[in-house]
């Protein structure tokens, strides 16, 4: 839209374009809010990008020194590797985004002519492998299913309300001969049962607010509100939860689910939960982590450890303590908690054998693993497919 709004401006498309490479990829918008967040100096610009190098991601073959002109009789020179295009493959769902294709190693150096052996090489950590939707097992078990919306009852309501202020009219007619205090009594019964109504009885979420799927942008309560972590740490935390969001999408393939990201954590005023999912009377709240790649496990109902050797460093999860307060505890029929682990560098994240759960049930999991534990929890659901208003509403009201 910006570029039909701007068509006549050459230069000022050239700017749109250059902006839309950047914050249309998720790993380099990642990146661009990083280096927002890392608060530059007054005047630094972004380090530029050369849009033609995203679609080809290979080094180039490196060109040997010049060396003096010798006989072809006495030696031959070296054949010299050149590395052709790749395909432009799309990515399913982001045709923006080009596959990455290693080039080939080449051939092993042979050793000195003493006899001597070349030590070998080692081999680098793997590459965090990346989410891919297509993997999931229940991904063609929602086809076909159809979302139901549930009924709010606000005629109910208003029938309860009507009700009670009959009933107080009426006693005032009866004592309207008595004198003024007893008189007072059925007006504070009044103004007492509609207290009680607008406190107690459950609300519905309106229509309008049922029609949207998700609620807030991953990590935003965290890069918006105050924290007594480092900026550089919480710019690490913004980018999980704005993985996990994007790899939460996955889950509106089924019908009747509603994601919320940044939530009231209960007994605190700043911290928050990061996100949760909601469909029928299941609700499962998420906590996204951007750690180093390694293996885990866990300790106790609150201490998720991290392996090095015979060292294990106790990492703090608070997720426990939601799954146990009435504010989220009672939020459903069904409340659960997850989570998800995604990894800051080259390497991928295990788990101990046996040790991914938590005494009190609530599982660490990689991406991948994770959202397919979702999604096969949201399916067994009894009301699997039904927007309840009524949970929504509450899910609203926790929001930040």
């Amino acid at each position: 839209m910006a570029i039909w709004r701007n068509r006549s401006d050459a230069q000022l498309t050239e700017r749109i374009m250059g902006a839309w490479y950047i914050v249309g990829d998720p790993d380099r918008r990642f990146d661009y809010d990083f280096w927002l967040l890392t608060n530059p100096s007054p005047g630094e610009s972004y380090p530029p990008v050369e849009r033609g190098a995203a679609t080809r991601d290979v080094p180039e073959p490196e060109v040997p020194p010049a060396v003096p002109e010798v006989p072809a009789a006495a030696t031959a020179a070296p054949p010299r590797r050149v590395t052709g295009p790749l395909p432009p493959e799309r990515v399913a769902g982001n045709p923006a985004r080009q596959l990455r294709e290693a080039e080939p190693e080449p051939p092993a150096t042979p050793g000195p002519t003493d006899g001597g052996s070349v030590p070998p090489r080692v081999a680098p950590a793997a590459p965090a492998p990346r989410f891919d939707p297509e993997r999931l097992s229940w991904w063609e078990e929602t086809l076909g299913s159809e979302e139901r919306i549930g009924r709010g009852h606000n005629l109910l309501r208003l029938l309860v309300v009507l009700g009670l202020v009959a009933g107080v009219l009426g006693s005032m007619l009866v004592l309207v001969a008595a004198p003024a205090p007893i008189a007072l009594v059925p007006i504070g019964l009044c103004g007492a049962g509609l207290v009680a109504v607008s406190r107690f009885w459950p609300y519905a979420a309106t229509r309008r607010a049922v029609d949207q799927h998700v609620f807030g942008v991953g990590g935003g309560a965290l890069s918006n509100g105050w924290s007594r972590f480092r900026k550089e740490n919480i710019a690490k935390g913004v980018i999980g939860e704005r993985r996990t969001a994007l790899a939460l999408e996955s889950l509106l393939r089924i019908p009747g689910t509603r994601i919320f990201h940044g939530l009231r954590f209960p007994g605190s005023s700043v911290a928050d939960i990061d996100h949760a999912v909601v469909n029928g009377d299941r609700v499962l709240f998420i906590d996204s982590k951007f750690w180093k790649p390694g293996e885990y496990r866990w300790l106790e109902a609150d201490k998720l450890g991290y392996v090095r050797g015979r060292r294990v460093d106790r990492r703090d999860i608070h997720m426990d303590h939601v799954q146990r307060h009435p504010m989220t505890a009672n939020a459903a029929a069904e409340v659960g908690c997850h989570v998800l682990i995604h990894s800051n560098d080259e390497g991928a994240i295990t788990f101990t054998a046996g040790a991914h759960i938590s005494p009190t049930g609530i599982p660490a999991t990689g991406v991948q693993d994770g959202i397919e534990m979702i999604g096969r929890w949201l399916l067994q659901g009894q009301k699997c497919g039904l927007v309840d208003r009524y949970v929504m509403a509450r899910m609203i009201a926790l929001l930040k």
